[in-house]
């Protein structure tokens, strides 16, 4: 089989256009899926700061001071009460 420039190659018209269609099908997907991949990428990378910037926020937080004040003062309400529980054990135990 020679081929060269004045060789002749024959295709059914059907074929031909089920081949561009099939071409013109994959080039759309692979872009598609090429513009999907980059907005998933961008969209994980936008959470990655989001969680950076709540990360220094939990890290930087400090409660008001009402708060650390009310925690204070119920701390030594538990342990004047425990203080309490124990004297009166020891008060009924003696007996």
């Amino acid at each position: 089989m020679n081929l060269n420039e004045k060789s002749e190659f024959t295709i059914p018209l059907k074929n031909l256009l089920a081949m561009i269609a099939a071409t013109g099908l994959a080039v759309y997907s692979y872009f598609g899926l090429l513009e999907r991949v980059a907005f998933l990428e961008h969209e994980q990378e936008m959470l990655a700061v989001e969680v950076e910037e709540n990360d220094a926020w939990i890290d930087n937080f400090k409660p008001p001071e009402d708060v650390i004040d009310a925690v204070t003062r119920v701390r030594n309400l538990e342990i004047k009460s425990k203080e309490h529980d124990m004297k009166l054990y020891f008060i009924m135990g003696k007996r």
